[in-house]
């Protein structure tokens, strides 16, 4: 509730995140709002603040002092946790619509990617000093993962249909995996587009689940010591998920946005990811996501979210050749019958 107009609040949420250490969670919204809140000991909203553009991604600095968010004019602000009256320092800029951005476990670098299919890696002492252009997606960068535990280590899924694995300091791509290639849904139309919608991995960061937009499935990796990322298992699902996250290297959390069904657990049984039984634990939690389900309309499914970001392929030559044409003929009715002919014979050779 909006304490200062007395109306509830219900603009969408379009990124949020918890600090490194949780003792702060901050999100951003249609109204060009980032809000901050403290969570320990009890949840407090501890500041408003406005940008001039709607944010696409937000993050924590490493450290958690700063929170990051990019905006689709391709810039990166830094907004202080502490000094909560303090406005937003531009950091960096793309000259594309950014799409997600990154922090290094160290908090070395800051990782941002755009529309424009490319990845930069940037120092956070000095966001103008671009370290490595991690190069090689054909279409919009939407995710960026740096696994933990594995050090200079980075994932990225496009609009490409691909999953690739970085060394982000040298900008060194190690493997690419084309997601359509492994597991097509049955009644998928040959023209989907696999667009990689979310990547999540456990802790330690062994185990990866990877959502693609408008695709009932989810795609499992894991990511070896050497490093080398392999395919694990799909997943068939019967709705589109929302979003998910690992709560340990063995469980898996699924939002379905589905009101029947609002939350799926999978977990690791022998060697393969399986739905677990519904027991008490889940059934109270599913029930409280139903009821949040039922505040805004019954489901928070999205589809299609990347359709107005892919390039579009445009052939304007039949149309130049039928001007051209036109024109021709419309030079020719205005010469006199001689000059028409010699004008014709002049065309032939």
């Amino acid at each position: 509730l909006d304490s200062s107009t007395g109306t509830t609040e219900t603009d969408r949420i379009l990124a949020a995140a918890f600090s490194p250490s949780g003792e702060y969670f901050s999100y951003t919204d249609d109204r060009k709002r980032i809000v901050l809140f403290r969570t320990d000991p009890v949840w407090e909203r501890i500041s408003v603040r406005f940008v001039t553009r709607r944010c696409t991604s937000l993050t924590f600095s490493a450290c958690g002092t700063r929170i990051l968010v990019a905006d689709k004019s391709g810039d990166v602000f830094s907004y202080s946790v502490t000094s909560v009256q303090e406005e937003g320092h531009l950091e960096l800029g793309h000259l594309s619509m950014l799409l997600h951005l990154a922090v290094s476990p160290g908090g070395e670098h800051v990782i941002t990617c755009d529309r424009d299919e490319k990845i930069r890696v940037s120092l956070w002492e000095a966001p103008h000093v671009i370290s490595a252009f991690c190069l090689g997606h054909t279409e919009f960068v939407s995710q960026l993962l740096v696994p933990p535990g594995l050090k200079k280590l980075l994932l990225s899924g496009s609009g490409d249909g691909t999953l690739r694995l970085w060394l982000y300091e040298t900008g060194e791509e190690i493997q690419s995996w084309d997601i359509s290639s492994i597991q097509r849904p049955e009644d998928a139309p040959e023209f989907t587009r696999f667009a990689v919608s979310r990547i999540s991995c456990c802790l330690r960061g062994e185990n990866v689940a990877v959502l693609c937009d408008s695709v009932p499935g989810i795609y499992l990796f894991s990511i070896s010591s050497a490093p080398r990322l392999t395919h694990v298992q799909y997943i068939s699902l019967s709705y589109v998920p929302v979003d998910l996250d690992f709560e340990d290297s063995s469980s898996l959390w699924v939002l379905s946005g589905v009101r029947d069904n609002p939350v799926e657990r999978f977990q690791q049984r022998d060697g393969s990811w399986q739905p677990t039984t519904q027991d008490d634990y889940l059934k109270r939690l599913s029930e409280t996501v139903r009821e949040d389900l039922d505040q805004i309309g019954g489901s928070v499914a999205q589809e299609n979210r990347f359709s107005g970001l892919y390039k579009a392929v445009c052939d304007n030559m039949a149309s130049y050749l039928l001007k051209k044409e036109a024109r021709l003929q419309s030079e020719k009715r205005k010469l006199v019958p001689g000059q028409a002919e010699s004008a014709g014979k002049m065309q032939k050779t």
